[in-house]
């Protein structure tokens, strides 16, 4: 049996591990055409769990948009007429909906060499932006009639950045109005993509329910690590899973990557695994020194400060004279900055969110 653990890219089955709730009450929003925020960190399975719905979807007809990387209004729209192309698999009626729809622009047309199918490519040639916008949402409600649609939007905290407010305001005015489709907005950058629904001075404020994505519980990785073995007719000790989980903090990435690095061994034990984290960690050693470097003193003593107490009594007078701290506010300010930064969350406490990177810190 290949190695059925994915920590790169989309991960699909058998690399899939639960999410049943998830699925379960997302697909109920989708059904529903209820708009939902989905956010967590980058590599926490946002875009699977969106792709693993959609595949599932009978009554609802999927659109995936990925924004990620692009950075002004034009990608905004290419990368919105890539997400309509796979509506429609054959050219002839591609061509046809999009050139009836899309007039403010010129669009091409060829075969995206990964997939096979035909896809819609936009020609800029004078600044009609808005009304492209236009155009193509009403592309979208049009589909709309004849069934239900979702069109999910990765990593739609982008459009903050090249957009600006007025960009938010043009988006608003086209998804509030459409009544048979669910918009998921889903985001990696935790601060932005809340403050962008949750600010009231900003367009989206309260356009969506939120829905931040929690970590997948120990045991269900224990089940699921299980079933994988046992279809290789292979066996693995719970307390041998349970403490993977626990040195990867049950961050799913790390856990793939983990049982990705110890799948071939044929005796496992507790030595085994620290050399495998002690293999993990130095392999991201220049990332790891890429983000010391950018980071200032203070922000570098802050992260020392959450390693050294694991997050308790930060505040305490003893560890902030330990860690070089003159003032609780110059912790506060550090702090901030790396929550905008994503490097650390907040949830009845402060932590580090990568794993690896406090064990590298330590």
């Amino acid at each position: 049996m290949d190695n059925p653990f994915k920590f790169s890219g989309v991960v699909e089955e058998p690399a899939f591990c639960n999410r049943e709730k998830e699925q379960k009450e997302l697909r109920q929003y989708i059904e529903s055409s209820q708009n939902v925020l989905l956010y967590s960190h980058r590599r926490c399975g946002k875009s699977s769990l969106i792709l693993k719905i959609f595949k599932g979807l009978k009554n609802v007809k999927p659109v995936y948009i990925d924004l990620y990387g692009t950075t002004r209004t034009e990608e905004f729209i290419a990368s919105f007429l890539r997400g309509i192309s796979a509506v429609e698999s054959q050219m002839n009626r591609l061509i046809k909906m999009i050139r009836e729809g899309v007039r403010s622009i010129g669009v091409n047309f060829s075969v995206d060499p990964i997939t096979g199918l035909p896809t819609a490519l936009p020609v800029f040639n004078r600044a009609v932006e808005d009304r492209t916008i236009d155009e193509i949402f009403a592309i979208i409600e049009d589909l709309s009639k004849k069934k239900k649609m979702v069109v999910a939007f990765d990593e739609f905290q982008e459009v903050a950045a090249y957009g600006g407010n007025a960009f938010e305001k043009r988006l608003r005015k086209s998804i509030q109005r459409h009544e048979r489709i669910s918009y998921i907005f889903a985001g990696s950058q935790r601060h932005l993509i809340t403050e962008m629904f949750n600010d009231r001075n900003r367009a989206f404020y309260m356009l969506a329910t939120s829905y931040p994505l929690g970590k997948i519980k120990t045991i269900h990785y224990v089940d699921w690590i299980n079933r994988l073995y046992r279809k290789a007719n292979r066996r693995i000790k719970d307390r041998l899973i349970e403490d993977v989980i626990e040195r990867c903090e049950n961050h799913p990435m790390y856990v793939q990557e983990f049982f990705f690095n110890i799948w071939m061994e044929e005796e496992l034990s507790f030595n085994l695994l620290d050399k495998v984290e002690r293999r993990i960690v130095e392999k991201r050693i220049p990332e790891y020194s890429y983000v010391w470097d950018s980071l200032t003193l203070n922000q570098r003593r802050a992260l020392k400060l959450i390693a050294g107490t694991a997050g308790k009594n930060m505040f305490a007078a003893e560890n902030l004279d330990r860690f070089g701290f003159r003032a609780a506010s110059q912790v506060t300010a550090a702090l901030s900055n790396l929550e905008k930064a994503g490097i650390l969350d907040k949830n009845k406490g402060w932590r580090i969110h990568d794993p690896f990177f406090k064990r590298w810190l330590l």
